[in-house]
């Protein structure tokens, strides 16, 4: 580590050449009392009129300033609630590309560290996921501090921690680690801590770098973090004992550890009497129909007919007769469409968003449809099942189940109605082997918990579960029975 010099003009020049002489690394030299300060900052992320009202104008209006108490002397005059004496320049350098502004006194080989930060932020706005007609509407910004501010603006209880870090070599990413120490499990943050450190990535830009980093070592299409950009949502997780990852630079954050039954879950849930939710039930019935329809659809046409009401059959075999393609093929191609249209229509301008989703579905289809290229049935099977996908609130679980289709639909393709069975038990089987930060993904329906089952598939009144802890069992802690 390089000292800092007792000499200004050296620390200067070293901290221009540190930021290879940009024109936006400001310095100035100045004299106080006698004595030589130098100041640097960088003009585009400082506030200059915090530098010039209580940096520069306390130092010039200084009387004396003698070399042995010099430090203790700027400290005290400086109007800068943040401030800290640094011996590295190294260490100095790196706060100076975070807003701070140096200063360094002649003859004292010390640096004070003064935060003069002005970071540019848009305003805060309704979050763009997981709305709600009901509830707080605030969401995230880009600005961890922000980000911060707003969880504790919700959790305001003294046993919040809050434990910063730097991650990415060539970013520097501050990464801070939420918990409330009473209600946290020791070993899952112990586990998380863990996992952040042995992060290798030189530049860290989005929370989602963070996510994919720390669960790549179980593959599968399902997430193992549940993102939010909501502080309520994120609130409620802390006081359930949970851990929450913010990183500078993204408006969603990072709460672990995440359950397969808790991704089926809305924030609405909980702003509605509890004798009135029954969408919870309707969402997880939509999911699994979403899974299932279009693969069922294709068993029982090509492998059972026998199974499909008389007249119903007879309605496809007619309209099987003037199509040219086979069901999958059909299938295949209603598929590739409908996802083609959802993802252009997320990069269109808003004004246009409407008008292609209608010309690309509606119209298109019903269009191929009367044009005998496809069968009608399949129209209506395929859209029915990405509607009934967006009944699930969060957006990465909903897309999660793309991959799943696919392989149902290849199994009843191939083996009917027997292969959807074997899809079945291997998605189960696959279910149960996860673990999100060592807590079974399926929790805590399996293993079963019965405490913790009054807010999953319903959810009872807002005293059994407020008010009642909860504690993620790990593989560790798991009952001998």
């Amino acid at each position: 580590m390089k000292q800092i010099s007792t000499i200004v003009e050296t620390n200067l020049f070293y901290a221009r050449q540190a930021l290879h002489f940009n024109k936006e690394v400001i310095t100035r030299t100045v004299s106080v009392a006698g004595l030589a300060i130098g100041m640097v900052y960088v003009d585009t992320i400082a506030s200059k009129d915090v530098i010039q009202n209580h940096i520069m104008r306390p130092l010039l209006q200084l009387r004396s300033l003698s070399h042995e108490d010099a430090v203790l002397s700027v400290m005290n005059t400086i109007e800068i609630a943040d401030a800290q004496v640094l011996s590295s320049m190294e260490e100095a350098v790196a706060e100076l590309t975070n807003g701070k502004t140096l200063l360094f006194i002649e003859g004292t080989g010390s640096c004070i560290v003064a935060d003069t930060s002005d970071w540019k932020d848009r305003s805060l706005a309704p979050p763009q996921t997981q709305r709600v007609l009901k509830g707080p509407q605030i969401g995230f910004t880009e600005l961890a501090k922000n980000n911060l501010s707003l969880i504790k603006r919700v959790v305001k209880n003294a046993d919040l921690v809050i434990e910063e870090q730097s991650i990415g070599e060539e970013t520097q990413t501050n990464v801070s680690v939420v918990y409330l120490a009473e209600k946290v499990d020791t070993e899952i943050l112990r586990d998380v801590k863990e996992r952040l450190a042995a992060i290798e990535l030189s530049a860290i830009l989005d929370s989602s770098y963070i996510e994919e980093v720390m669960t790549d070592k179980q593959q599968t299409t399902f997430p193992l973090v549940l993102v939010t950009e909501r502080p309520d949502v994120t609130a409620a997780h802390l006081l359930e004992g949970k851990i929450v990852i913010v990183c500078d630079g993204s408006p969603n954050v990072i709460i672990v550890p995440a359950l397969f039954i808790q991704f089926l879950q809305s924030p609405e849930d909980y702003y509605e009497p509890s004798f009135l939710e029954w969408t919870r039930l309707l969402r997880i019935l939509s999911f699994v129909v979403s899974i299932y329809l279009i693969p069922l659809y294709i068993a029982f046409t090509l492998f059972h007919p026998e199974m499909i009401p008389s007249e119903l059959l007879i309605n496809l075999a007619a309209q099987r007769q003037v199509v040219p393609l086979p069901v999958l093929a059909e299938v295949l191609l209603f598929m590739l469409m409908f996802q083609i249209v959802l993802e252009s229509s997320i990069r269109l301008p808003s004004g246009l968003t409407l008008a292609f989703a209608i010309i690309g579905t509606i119209i298109l289809g019903q269009s191929a449809a009367q044009a005998g290229l496809v069968q009608l049935a399949t129209l209506v099977v395929v859209s029915a099942t990405y509607v009934l996908n967006f009944a699930v609130p969060v957006q990465p679980f909903a897309n999660s189940v793309k991959t799943i289709r696919y392989l149902f639909v290849f199994l009843a393709s191939t083996f009917g109605f027997y292969g959807i069975m074997l899809g079945t038990i291997a998605l189960v089987i696959h279910l149960c082997s996860l673990q999100s930060f060592r807590v079974p993904y399926l929790s805590p329906i399996m293993p079963l918990h019965i405490p913790d089952l009054k807010d999953t598939f319903v959810r009872m009144s807002l005293k059994k579960i407020v008010n009642t802890k909860k504690k993620y069992k790990t593989e560790q802690n798991q009952p001998s029975e």
